[in-house]
């Protein structure tokens, strides 16, 4: 009590000639307390009074969150849309990597077999009469009337096997994307499919060497589309499989792919081990099943709406004419070409 009433008593006894404390109020604020000071402060009654104690005692500034500290705080907290979509990018990309893997790993196995003769090469003879075993399929395996695979023969064979897979992948997508992107009508993308796939892989034979295994070898490139529709037809592949199912469906309905399609690789899949170049019963049939058939849908659908059969009305003469005539035009020149 004694600090706080000193400097009001000192003020007042040594009260000058202008009436007031301001001639007194530097002395009196020396000894003053500092609440005291505060308050004064605040009524304006020190004209010259100095700030460095208040500023000892005023708080910290507070750090305003700026929107990008928040845009940070969202970035490293992820929400469960981001999670889903990298799952789902991880098992498209798992997806994709199965058929490349079951290519390498038919390859590897195919090639393994050639270098290590339990694949036959060339006939001994291709004059002669063939024995009993040779004329049965595989049957040459047991007549033992073919020479020893040679590794020439086993690179030309896989380097074919290779650029056959290729070739069949770049046609498939040159039809399949443009059906995607709608420039090409889904049912005309399946009939072009099914028209050229089976011929065109055929021209390729003459790649092949003469072995026995040749045959082999060359399976390999049907038994890849074999997986590839089943993988679109069970909805378990990657999006370009989901895009194949896509073009070669009648209706978008991805199991579509396990019928027609699936069987005519199956057929060429058999036609090719079986058959190969030794005899024009698969070449034949080939060219009945692609180039007959294909040809009769899109032959038939624009041009047969007034030439209907009487005894069937969803068939058309002018079909049944392009089934013929690409039935024999393309069994004539495949086996030209094969022979």
């Amino acid at each position: 009590m004694a600090r706080l009433f000193l400097p009001l008593l000192l003020a007042i006894t040594h009260r000058g000639n202008d009436g007031g404390f301001a001639s007194r109020l530097p002395a009196a604020q020396a000894f003053a307390p500092q609440a005291l000071r505060k308050g004064l402060r605040k009524e304006g009654s020190f004209p010259n009074t100095h700030h460095e104690g208040a500023n000892l005692h005023r708080s910290p500034p507070r750090r305003i969150q700026s929107p990008a500290d928040t845009s940070l705080l969202r970035m490293e907290h992820p929400s469960s849309d981001d999670d889903s979509i990298n799952a789902s990018t991880a098992v498209d990309k798992t997806k994709g990597l199965f058929l490349p893997l079951a290519g390498i790993v038919s390859l590897s196995l195919v090639t393994l077999a050639a270098f290590t003769n339990h694949l036959p090469g060339p006939p001994i003879d291709a004059t002669a009469p063939p024995p009993f075993f040779a004329a049965i399929p595989f049957g040459v395996i047991f007549s033992g009337s073919c020479d020893p695979y040679s590794p020439s023969l086993i690179y030309r064979d896989l380097f074919s096997t290779i650029g056959a897979i290729v070739a069949a992948a770049i046609f498939v997508k040159g039809i399949t994307y443009p059906a995607k992107m709608g420039k090409i009508e889904s049912r005309d993308a399946r009939k072009i499919i099914h028209t050229l796939s089976a011929p065109l892989f055929m021209l390729l034979w003459p790649l092949y060497s003469g072995a026995y295994g040749a045959r082999v070898f060359a399976s390999i490139v049907p038994l890849l589309n074999t997986l590839r529709l089943y993988l679109a037809g069970t909805d378990s592949g990657s999006g370009d499989e989901t895009e194949l199912a896509g073009a070669i469906s009648r209706s978008g309905d991805a199991k579509e792919a396990l019928g027609g399609p699936f069987v005519y690789v199956l057929v060429l899949l058999f036609s090719t081990l079986v058959f190969w170049t030794d005899s024009p019963i698969g070449i034949v049939a080939i060219s009945n099943m692609a180039i007959g058939d294909g040809l009769a849908d899109l032959i038939g659908r624009r041009f047969g709406s007034t030439n209907k059969w009487s005894f069937n009305k969803s068939k058309s003469m002018a079909g049944s004419a392009a089934f013929v005539a690409g039935s024999f035009v393309g069994s004539y020149g495949l086996i030209s070409w094969l022979t």
